[in-house]
């Protein structure tokens, strides 16, 4: 398998769990907002084989830092921070309008932020379909978040497929000019998840790329709940340390 999947085999880590530690750990009290509108679909989770061997460990990129124009996170693709509801649709029209049709919303239960969802096939040449999530604030109800979301199919192959993508996106990524200190790469943060990449822009724009689950050479046929397969998440966040989510306020209870 490509470099970058390594020794963690068989643990099962939640979506939440790891997002918690992504958050938490590297970011202090800040949260990803509602990427578990389009997480809460696909189970969570990164990476593994060879457990304990070491000889799979992802590359610890030594590459000098990139020179160039500072890295700007305005969104992705048509669709840019700020957005309203209606100018996200057009901008996904434009954007992917074989599957716009497809369309849904949802509000989440308890940070009451709007979430257009929609499957898209080969973002990436030959990657399968990726699951994307535009998170709209709560108070703002502009676009505050997209998420990307690829998961394997519990193959060999569609492993190697989303560890591809990882490196892929992890050396396209290190090759932009973010700010040096807020960049972290291959970071292992749980028995399955990796912190592929972050890195933030001038403005603390922010991009996480994370691994997470288990490989199919590392799945035991036994198990009554079989863990969760590899999956990769992108996340673009315009302000990972405030997020516009709903709060009860001081004093209502």
């Amino acid at each position: 398998m490509a470099r970058i999947i390594n020794a963690f085999a068989g643990r099962d880590v939640s979506r939440i769990q790891l997002f918690v530690v992504v958050v938490i750990w590297l970011m202090g009290a800040c949260g990803l907002t509602w990427g578990q509108a389009g997480r809460a679909e696909e189970s969570a989770p990164s990476a593994a084989a060879d457990q304990g061997t070491g000889k799979d460990q992802p590359d610890k990129d030594q590459s000098s830092h990139p020179t160039g124009p500072p890295a700007q996170i305005e969104g992705f693709r048509q669709a840019r921070f700020g957005m309203s509801e209606e100018q996200v649709r057009q901008a996904i029209r434009k954007d992917f309008s074989g599957a716009a049709a497809r369309l849904t919303v949802a509000i989440h239960p308890s940070e009451k932020t709007t979430v257009l969802s929609l499957s898209v096939t080969d973002l990436l040449p030959h990657t399968g379909n990726a699951r994307m999530s535009y998170i709209l604030g709560y108070r703002s109800k502009k676009l505050a978040q997209i998420n990307i979301v690829w998961t394997s199919d519990g193959t060999a192959a569609g492993d190697e497929t989303v560890v591809g993508m990882a490196n892929s996106l992890r050396d396209y990524f290190t090759s932009e000019n973010f700010k040096p200190d807020s960049v972290i790469v291959n970071h292992q943060l749980a028995a399955n998840a990796i912190l592929v990449f972050r890195g933030s822009d001038e403005q603390k724009r922010t991009v996480l790329l994370v691994l997470s689950g288990v490989a199919a050479s590392a799945r035991s046929e036994d198990k009554k709940e079989p863990p969760p397969p590899l999956t990769l998440e992108l996340s673009y966040i315009e302000d990972p340390a405030h997020p516009d989510v709903f709060k009860i306020g001081k004093g209502q209870f």
